[in-house]
């Protein structure tokens, strides 16, 4: 018994040192552990919500740490319908007789649109953001830098969107994302995404001509900072994204 107390009372302190010690490892482990599980559930949670519509998977550039040199890009203030149209212009409503079909087949009601959303003369909207390309810009609404694979057309929620090219739809759902989204292929293979729907006027397999209502306008949960607007996207038959500005007719 007293070899025992000569025994701890030299080596007591080494013993509590190294139970401290133990036990500052285990509660360390464990609080790693339940990081790394937090982190993996977040991840897993985000990979669902993203693969949520199988035919759109956005393959946005997101950048953590931006380097503080990267300008933010603002949004240009959209331009007055020129007053001198340009060729390309198709007839407005009030020029068309009354009852008489458009050009590319849709209706006059069909044709009619203000100059905030797309209609059968594109060239009176412009876009309140355009197409960035490789370039990064600033999305307010998540807070992080990443590539605008689309031009985004102001517009009022509840008025209609009318389609830029003739097509056949291909899909029609909810995305996460980006709302509600009208996929278009037309015939030279290009693919057209308009995002931000309320309602639908169209559905899967129906053949749209140019100008023809697609839907209203509703909200985008990825770009909700600013004004509301259509996001409009179109890629190539490889899937690479293209400028709709470029590609309006």
């Amino acid at each position: 018994m007293n070899s025992f107390k000569a025994f701890f009372k030299q080596r007591g302190l080494y013993l509590v040192c190294l139970t401290l010690l133990l036990v500052a490892t285990v509660t360390g482990v464990l609080a790693i552990r339940s990081v790394v599980r937090n982190v993996a559930d977040l991840t897993e949670s985000r990979q669902k919500a993203l693969e949520e519509d199988a035919t759109w998977n956005q393959p946005d550039t997101i950048v953590t740490n931006p380097a503080e040199d990267v300008p933010v890009q603002t949004p240009a203030p959209a331009s007055q319908p020129s007053a001198q149209p340009s060729e390309s212009s198709a007839p407005s409503s009030s020029q068309q007789p009354s009852g008489e079909a458009s050009a590319d087949g849709a209706d006059s009601g069909a044709s009619a649109a203000s100059s905030a959303v797309l209609s059968v003369s594109p060239a009176d909207a412009e876009p309140i953001l355009a197409f960035s390309g490789s370039e990064l810009v600033y999305n307010e609404t998540l807070g992080d830098w990443r590539t605008h694979n689309g031009a985004d057309y102001a517009a009022e929620e509840g008025e209609d969107i009318h389609a830029v090219a003739l097509g056949t739809v291909l899909s029609v759902g909810d995305d996460p994302l980006w709302g509600k989204v009208a996929v278009v292929k037309s015939g030279d293979g290009s693919i057209w995404r308009y995002c931000g729907l309320d309602k639908t006027s169209v559905q899967e397999g129906q053949t749209v001509t140019r100008g023809q209502v697609l839907g209203t306008l509703g909200t985008i949960p990825s770009e909700r900072e600013g004004q509301p607007h259509l996001h409009l996207e179109c890629t190539d038959e490889t899937g690479a994204y293209l400028d709709p500005e470029s590609m309006i007719q």
